[in-house]
Order: structure tokens, then C-alpha cells, then sequence
């Protein structure tokens, strides 16, 4: 990573989840720690043919990504649902560790990885704008000057002072974005913020990005849309069952995207 330009490095990243694993209570371990030794007796006394522990399995939701992005740029990231996109998101963010590889991020991030992530179901909108800003980085100073601004952006005034429990997916998701787009930050990752609110205030929202755009801000995002992501930005990331498959110019990487979601779900008619 260069000290001038470089935004994000990513270098060969993996990330593997263990299929099927789940928590383990307290009760069940301290089981498992007085039955190990009267287990461990049985298969001694059948030599290598007693009990055997299967195996994990892995699934690899990254498989070896490695890509740049340099400051100022506006990347999408694009995929079939269950490729990595969220994944790897979250390693960037730092909300998870990659299994291999690593993720280097140059400057304060402002991640938008769920709608309402961050949200408490039983506070208000408005004691939510604070919660948000708090887990986002956010001074109450910092909130105090740009709550006007977030509220106003996000068109919920009228339920400000309603537990968010009772607001709506679009609503919940207007906040979100509204708190996010409002910080004073140098990368902004953005999972699919789009994909839950009605035409205009969509519309509202590609205009705040363009406007982070015009003022040099990193921006990567999520989308399925072939048509935003023309719009926001000329370079795309294409991910496929965990690994990198393309990384170019939209229209050329968007005819790759568009095919490999032919394969999977053909036309009436045609051939399997």
C-alpha cells in the first residue's frame, strides 16, 4: 500500500466459517470436560478403532481476494446473493478477522454494513440518531451539530420521538443512512443501503453519495443494479462463491455479473 494513494489494500483474504458449529453452554462443557477422561480410557482399551471425533467443515465465504482501491475512488462491489460481498464488508470494517490474507484501511471508516445496525428497538429515533453516532465514532458534540442536517435527511421528524420498534424497514433504513451519510469520515462502506426505501428517497441518496464522491471520499458499495452503479462509478469488484472473478470497468465487468446470474437462473424454455 502506497503512503499517498491507497485507500484500502487488500491482500488474499480468506474467511471460513465451520458449518453447523454452534455455541456451547457452560453446562454442556463442563459435561464434556468430566466424560473426556472415561472416553479417552475406552478407545485406549480399543486401540486407534474407538470413538472418532468427525471432522469440521469449512466453507470459505473468502477464498484468496486481493484487490486496491485508491482514494477518491467510487467502487461497487457486485455478486450473486452469498458470494462475500457482506463478508468481506465486515473484514473491512472490522467487525470480523480474515482466516487469512490481510486488510489494510487508511483513514476513518464509516461503515453501513445492515439496515439499523446499531439501532435499540425500544429507544427513540432521536435517542437512536445518538446511539448510532456513539457506535459509528461519533462525539455527542459532533451528533449535536449535525442532528438538524441528519433528520431533515432522513424524512422521519414526524416519528422522531417514537420508539423505532414501531417504524417501518424504509424508515429504519432512512436513519441509518441519514446518521452514516452525515459523518465526517474518509471511507464509507455501504452494503446495499438502496435496496429498502421507495423511488426519491433512493434518488436522494445517490445524490449524497455523488456529493461524498465530489469531495474525495472512498466509497464502496453494494449493489445489484447495473444502472446506479454506471451512474456512481466506472470501476467494479465481482465476487462469486467467495472468490474474485472480476475487476474492471462497469460495463465490462456488469456483461460477467449479468451472465453469471443467467447460469443460475436461465430463461423459460432455454437449456439448463
Amino acid at each position: 500500500m502506497t503512503a499517498t494513494s491507497c485507500a484500502i489494500h487488500v491482500e488474499r483474504i480468506g474467511k471460513s466459517f465451520v458449518i453447523g458449529r454452534r455455541e456451547v453452554s457452560a453446562r454442556e462443557a463442563l459435561e464434556r470436560v468430566v466424560t473426556s477422561g472415561a472416553q479417552a480410557l475406552r478407545s485406549a482399551g480399543r486401540g486407534h478403532d474407538g470413538d472418532r471425533e468427525e471432522q469440521p467443515k469449512l466453507r470459505w465465504a473468502l477464498d484468496d481476494v486481493s484487490f486496491d482501491v485508491e482514494e477518491g475512488e467510487v467502487v461497487a462491489v457486485m455478486g450473486r446473493n452469498g458470494a462475500g460481498k457482506s463478508v468481506l464488508f465486515r473484514v473491512l470494517a472490522r467487525v470480523t478477522r480474515p482466516t487469512t490474507g490481510r486488510a489494510e484501511v487508511r483513514g476513518r471508516v464509516a461503515p453501513l454494513l445492515e439496515v439499523g445496525t446499531g439501532f435499540h428497538h425500544e429507544l427513540t429515533g432521536r435517542e437512536n440518531i445518538y446511539l448510532n453516532g456513539a457506535i459509528l465514532g461519533m462525539r455527542r458534540a459532533e451528533v449535536n451539530d449535525r442532528v438538524d442536517e441528519i433528520i431533515a435527511f432522513s424524512e422521519v421528524e414526524e416519528f422522531l420521538d417514537m420508539p423505532i420498534k414501531h417504524y417501518s424497514s424504509g424508515m429504519r433504513m432512512r436513519l441509518a443512512f441519514a446518521v452514516a451519510a452525515h459523518l465526517d469520515r474518509d471511507i464509507f462502506l455501504l452494503d446495499e443501503v438502496l435496496a429498502v426505501g421507495d423511488a426519491d428517497f433512493q434518488e436522494k441518496c445517490l445524490k449524497r453519495i455523488a456529493a461524498l464522491a465530489a469531495e474525495g471520499r472512498t466509497i464502496l458499495f453494494v449493489s445489484h443494479g447495473v444502472d446506479l452503479v454506471e451512474r456512481l462509478c466506472s470501476r467494479v469488484i465481482l465476487l462469486e462463491r467467495g472468490r474474485l472473478v472480476a475487476d474492471g470497468p462497469v460495463r465490462d465487468v456488469a456483461q460477467r455479473y449479468e451472465s453469471l446470474r443467467r447460469e443460475r437462473h436461465p430463461e423459460p424454455g432455454g437449456r439448463e
